[in-house]
């Protein structure tokens, strides 16, 4: 028996690939003594997967949550992760696989992403008082923010619906096997507005050496998107969630997670600046 740990990703678990005689599975495990919060996110993932639909998620083996630890064991899943660098073929897979969950109601065991994503994606308020945290915003968003604070009123409205969402795609989460992108670690699965993948992912791609955000968007436009003007109330709250986050302690159990939400804190709110001007010029009109 071998194994191969996974890099990358925010977790103290082990992950990686476990090869026996028989066959080849993915493993994901924590005692029970370890981090709470990524056993908290395993026990979660296991009855995310359970619910999920077969072919769009890996498939669940076998899950263990006992005295002694959690584990899910799953399908290997083929494919390499994008990026290094990022081509348009690797971003038309995944806009066509977000597509496809987009089109997919989510059962009911699936959390609602109004109830999973708030408060913790409407961080305007605390922003606007917190003086260091708001003083190092763009100076443009610093004066948007009575704008940002009313259009984080209409979240729970812009995040409601019933399809399919991932919740937390970014390279490290994603494996491409020809021209078929599939998702893993589903333990942010959320069911709400189509394409709400959409705001999620495209920072990360813009930090990690990719195309800006708006140029991402339009691949996703390309695939039925919405305009991004239409997901402001969700674009406008990852940003915020991105930038208080950024600054808070490090967690010691998960090293590079705030230098990792910084590097993507910083395309999101230019992105958002742009999206934000014409309305601005519309209403001074």
């Amino acid at each position: 028996m071998s194994d191969r740990p996974a890099h990358g990703g925010f977790s103290a678990g082990y992950a990686g690939i476990v090869r026996s005689a028989e066959r080849a599975v993915f493993v994901k495990a924590i005692a029970a003594d370890g981090h709470a919060d990524s056993r908290t996110f395993l026990r979660r993932e296991i009855r995310m997967l359970r619910a999920a639909p077969v072919g769009l998620s890996p498939r669940v083996l076998h899950d263990i949550d006992d005295e002694d630890g959690t584990a899910l064991i799953l399908e290997v899943v083929p494919g390499a992760h994008p990026g290094e660098p990022w081509t348009d073929a690797q971003l038309c897979a995944i806009a066509a696989e977000i597509a496809r969950l987009a089109a997919v109601t989510a059962a009911d065991a699936i959390t609602p992403a109004e109830h999973s994503m708030l408060p913790h994606f409407a961080r305007w308020k605390q922003i606007a008082n917190d003086e260091a945290i708001a003083a190092s915003l763009p100076r443009s968003l610093q004066r948007r923010m009575p704008q940002l604070r009313k259009m984080e009123e209409s979240l729970p409205a812009a995040l409601a619906g019933t399809a399919l969402a991932h919740g937390d795609l970014r390279a490290d989460n994603i494996l491409i096997d020809d021209d078929r992108a599939r998702f893993i670690d589903w333990p942010h699965a959320r069911r709400g507005v189509p394409w709400l993948d959409g705001p999620l992912l495209v920072p990360s791609i813009e930090a990690s050496g990719g195309p800006t955000c708006a140029e991402t968007w339009q691949v996703l436009r390309d695939h039925g998107a919405p305009a991004a003007t239409e997901m402001l109330p969700v674009i406008s709250a990852f940003a915020s969630f991105l930038w208080w986050n950024q600054a808070q302690p490090e967690i010691p159990e998960l090293p590079g997670l705030r230098a990792f939400q910084r590097a993507q804190a910083d395309p999101i709110l230019r992105w958002l600046d742009e999206l934000l001007r014409p309305i601005e010029r519309v209403r001074q009109d």
